[in-house]
C-alpha cells in the first residue's frame, strides 16, 4: 500500500527541535539559550561563543544563532551535557565549508561570452574625415 505525500513528509520531520529562547553577553562571550523539544521532553541547552574570534573566520553576528542551533543538532544526544561551546575549530570548519561552497559555485558559473566579431561596435562607428 502506498503512503500519501503528507504521511511521508511527517515521517521526515525531525523529532527533536531546538528553539532559541534568548541570549546574554558578558566580557565578549555571548551565551545563546535553546530549548530542546523532543520525545515528550523539554531540555535547556546553552552555547557559548567568543565574539572576538568570529571576524577572523568571516562569521557575522547575525549568523550565530543558526550556527549554534546547527552545532546542537550535530552533537547533542539526550544524556549529553547541556552547555556547549562554539569553538575556534568549529568556526574554522564553518569557514572552510563556506569557502568550498563558494568555489564550487564559481566553477559552475558559465564562462563569459566573447563577441563573435574581434572588433565589436565597428558596424555603428563612422570614420572621421
Amino acid at each position: 500500500m502506498m503512503e500519501s505525500p503528507i504521511e511521508r513528509k511527517q515521517d521526515k520531520t525531525p523529532k527533536t527541535q531546538f528553539i532559541l529562547t534568548g541570549f546574554s553577553q558578558s566580557a565578549g562571550i555571548r551565551i545563546y539559550a535553546f530549548e530542546c523539544i523532543g520525545d515528550g521532553r523539554r531540555i535547556d541547552y546553552t552555547v557559548e561563543v567568543d565574539l572576538a574570534l568570529i571576524p577572523g573566520y568571516g562569521i557575522r553576528i547575525q549568523e550565530l544563532p543558526l550556527l549554534c542551533r546547527e552545532l546542537l543538532q550535530q552533537r547533542v544526544a539526550p544524556d549529553e551535557i547541556s552547555a556547549v561551546t562554539f569553538t575556534e575549530q568549529d568556526m574554522r570548519s564553518h569557514a572552510e565549508r563556506r569557502a568550498a561552497a563558494r568555489e564550487e559555485a564559481e566553477q559552475r558559473k558559465k564562462p563569459p561570452r566573447h563577441p563573435v566579431n574581434a572588433n565589436p561596435g565597428a558596424a555603428w562607428r563612422t570614420t572621421l574625415r
